[in-house]
């Protein structure tokens, strides 16, 4: 098989932390009096870049956000994650699969090092990616910015074509496919596909299949 490179993004495609961190959004919004509804928040949210749905949530509910916002968010979202977070089922399983084809992979984020670290280290994925784990908060450029896939893609010295990028937001998706890299749209909550170029599936055991044929078409 051809040498792939698989990019993942980690919140809802990794590990099952959506849930988690919208819930510490709603509880940080709550401190103002203001009354979030979590599933709301995931459908309108996931995937973005916090201090834009900081900016636009406040906004929204004519609130002025602390000083010290972020920090309390990220402090809640760590206390939940230590207490809650689990892999996404099947992506363990996908992630050996992968290791024993050899080909290199990389988490691909909009979170900080410290959320990511944490998240891969309790759900026991670090090892999977060697350390190769990048963060739009160490480049300071967040998807759907192509840039940031290209990054990770030039650190591990592969080129867009033969990159596949896994994704559970619409934000990551049209980065994936503004990269010009392969991309698959783990799409659980039945939205549009920005681009029919886009593999869209609903199980991550869907995702061996494409990768095998993805594999043989680069040969």
């Amino acid at each position: 098989m051809a040498r792939l490179c698989l990019l993942f993004d980690s919140d809802g495609t990794l590990v099952d932390s959506e849930w988690l961190c919208n819930q510490a959004l709603a509880l940080l919004f709550a401190r103002y009096n203001v009354q979030l509804n979590v599933v709301d928040l995931m459908r309108d949210y996931r995937g973005g870049e916090l201090q834009r749905i900081f900016d636009q949530l406040a906004a929204q509910h004519n609130v002025t956000l602390n000083s010290d916002s972020e920090a309390w968010y990220r402090a809640k979202v760590a206390e939940l994650f230590a207490q809650q977070l689990q892999p996404v089922a099947g992506i363990p399983e996908l992630l050996a699969w992968v290791q024993q084809q050899g080909w290199p992979c990389a988490v691909v984020s909009n979170g900080p090092q410290s959320k990511l670290q944490q998240a891969l280290s309790r759900c026991q994925l670090l090892p999977f990616f060697n350390g190769h784990i990048y963060s739009a908060y160490d480049i300071d450029i967040f998807k759907p910015d192509p840039r940031l896939y290209l990054h990770a893609a030039a650190q591990l010295g592969s080129r867009p074509e033969q990159c596949v990028v896994i994704e559970d937001s619409l934000p990551g998706v049209k980065a994936g496919v503004a990269a010009g890299m392969t991309t698959i749209f783990y799409n659980l909550h039945n939205e549009t596909s920005p681009s029919t170029d886009v593999i869209e599936i609903k199980h991550i055991s869907e995702i061996k299949a494409i990768l095998a044929g993805v594999s043989k078409g680069l040969s």
